[in-house]
């Protein structure tokens, strides 16, 4: 199946979004919000939506007491085959929280340490996701990157918030990296939707369907099932 990663800054319509994405012959989608940004939800219509609130990244706590983590939460939901959608909000959270966790259990003398494991926990997160019977869609803040392009014209980049270290290696994995954007509709609403095309500016791409832009419940829909 695919997997997708959409970003926006903080407020701009991560958990809304993601969670329109369509299900299929499972019926079911579910949100592993680490951010508590779930609550923004009750203003919003999701019956087919299960949400579990995400607290932990180790699965034993510096005493060494069993915790719920979000590997196991991830693992045991990809196993239910309840879903056509999991959706991780958020993975820019999600590494922080790692991180604080990794220094809080002593295990490492240098932090270093705990962030390269982590590095190498978020890249197998991000390829076991695009090799699932269901599509995964991690959402992430966003940050600007200063970038010299190849005109020697300076310039900032719009960019996932993912340490440099790992950013290509999340966006290089998963089908789809999507930025969203907001048009005012008529009556004075957002109308949100995904820009798919890359720029130098910008981080995007669409290995599904080859497009500019996308409406967010159809961010997994290729091109001839649109046809129909």
């Amino acid at each position: 199946m695919a997997s997708a990663l959409i970003y926006c800054p903080s407020g701009g319509g991560k958990t809304v979004n993601s969670t329109r994405v369509q299900t299929r012959k499972r019926g079911r989608n579910l949100l592993l919000c680490s951010d508590n940004s779930s609550v923004v939800l009750k203003n919003f219509d999701r019956p087919n939506l299960d949400i579990q609130t995400v607290k932990h990244w180790l699965n034993k706590d510096k005493t060494g007491v069993t915790q719920e983590c979000f590997h196991n939460q991830f693992d045991s939901a990809v196993e239910s085959k309840k879903y056509d959608n999991i959706i991780v909000d958020n993975i820019s959270d999600l590494f922080d929280m790692s991180i604080l966790e990794l220094k809080d259990s002593g295990k490492f003398n240098d932090n270093r340490q705990a962030y390269q494991t982590v590095y190498e926990g978020i890249k197998r997160l991000v390829r076991k996701a695009g090799q699932l019977d269901c599509d995964v869609i991690l959402t992430a803040w966003a940050e600007q990157q200063q970038i010299v392009l190849p005109t020697g014209e300076q310039a900032m980049r719009i960019t996932p918030k993912l340490p440099l270290k790992i950013l290509d290696n999340v966006c290089g994995l998963v089908n789809v990296v999507a930025y969203i954007n907001t048009a005012t509709k008529p009556d004075g609403t957002p109308g949100w939707y995904y820009i798919t095309e890359g720029k130098p500016t910008l981080y995007a791409k669409d290995q599904i369907a080859c497009r500019k832009t996308c409406m967010p419940e159809d961010i997994f829909q290729p091109k001839e099932e649109k046809k129909k």
